[in-house]
């Protein structure tokens, strides 16, 4: 079982319940400055991503899709991690806002921020399970993205695509309209995910990578 950090013998369930409250004012802040958008609209976008059957009865998990660009990332994701995984990733709300004419992230930017920021703030808080995607060439970010996460208490699992170079080459050629590329989303769903998990007390053990191919 994980345990969290004393902070000046402050009491744990008073930091949660601080931490969300917190992460509710901001929220409710970022939705108020949302343009083209009533704050109705935006809380309905967010709850539709929050599905119940993502909470964890358990260590939550977040599974971290890797690879180059058009390797398939998001096709396995559709496949294998559709129910039970909360998606957070700036291109999926970009397209649902309606962007599959503009470029991203064009006049859809505040809005976008205001969905995925706070989609990731309340999966962490419910700790539910969550499914990302990112290109992964700069191994940085990543290694900020797993260790904010681990310290959130999340068993995270990477999954790592290859492909032809060639084949990658064509197949971003003849990319759809409505398949925005992770390089251009990770670095908002990276940013949101590491700061949701910021504001979780952070867990004091470091999950074993035997548990279940986890890190």
């Amino acid at each position: 079982m994980s345990s969290f950090s004393e902070l000046g013998g402050a009491d744990t369930s008073t930091m949660v319940k601080e931490s969300t409250m917190t992460m509710f004012a901001e929220a409710q802040d970022t939705v108020s400055t949302a343009p083209g958008f009533t704050p109705e609209q935006i809380e309905a976008e967010i709850a539709s991503r929050l599905p119940e059957e993502a909470r964890a009865s358990g260590q939550p998990v977040i599974v971290i899709i890797t690879g180059p660009i058009c390797a398939g990332k998001t096709t396995l994701r559709r496949q294998k991690y559709a129910s039970g995984h909360v998606l957070v990733d700036a291109a999926q709300i970009f397209i649902d806002l309606g962007g599959i004419e503009l470029a991203f992230p064009s006049t859809l930017l505040e809005p976008m921020q205001a969905v995925g920021a706070e989609v990731a703030r309340r999966a962490v808080a419910g700790r539910m399970s969550i499914v990302t995607e990112v290109v992964g060439s700069e191994f940085g970010p990543v290694a900020t993205l797993i260790n904010a996460m681990k310290g959130a208490g999340y068993k995270v699992e990477l999954v790592g695509l290859t492909a032809d170079l060639e084949e990658c080459m064509v197949r971003n050629a003849n990319r759809a309209q409505d398949n925005v590329s992770a390089y251009y989303a990770e670095p908002f769903q990276t940013r949101w995910l590491v700061k949701a998990a910021r504001m979780r007390p952070q867990c004091t053990t470091v999950w074993p990578a035997s548990r279940a191919g986890g890190i």
